[in-house]
Order: C-alpha cells, then sequence, then structure tokens
C-alpha cells in the first residue's frame, strides 16, 4: 500500500519507524513528533493551506499514537 505524504498514515509510519530504530526509547514518538512539526514550521516550503493540513494530521497521528500502544504495532 502507499502512503500519501502529509496523509495521517504517512506521520505515523515516520514516527513509529524512528521509535524503532531508537528501540522505543522513552519519549522516541514524541522526539519524532517535535523534529516534524518543526520541519513543516520553518523548513517545508509549501502552500500554507497544505502546511495547516499536514500539521494538523501530524497531530492526529500522533495522539493516536499516545492513545494505543504503539509498542507493539508493526509497521
Amino acid at each position: 500500500m502507499t502512503v500519501l505524504f502529509g496523509t495521517v498514515e504517512f506521520f505515523e509510519r515516520e514516527m513509529l519507524d524512528y521509535a524503532k530504530k531508537k528501540q522505543f526509547a522513552k519519549n522516541s514518538i514524541m522526539e519524532k513528533y517535535s523534529s516534524l512539526k518543526h520541519e513543516l514550521l520553518y523548513d517545508f516550503v509549501c502552500d500554507e493551506k497544505l502546511r495547516i493540513e499536514c500539521l494538523q494530521n501530524l497531530s492526529i497521528a500522533y495522539q493516536k499514537l499516545l492513545e494505543h500502544d504503539y509498542e507493539y504495532q508493526i509497521v
């Protein structure tokens, strides 16, 4: 399945992949969330409407991972 940039699924996968590399170290999801948010706010060049949509999707993905036991998800 193809996951498109900026979707909730894309951001979930990015955060989970990072957490896996960090062996699910404490706060690894939060670290990646903060990094992605910073990139979207300050580095990503795009239309403001797209930026807002990406930030909203990132927040949704982050909340979903916090609400579920992300350590056992397989990506």
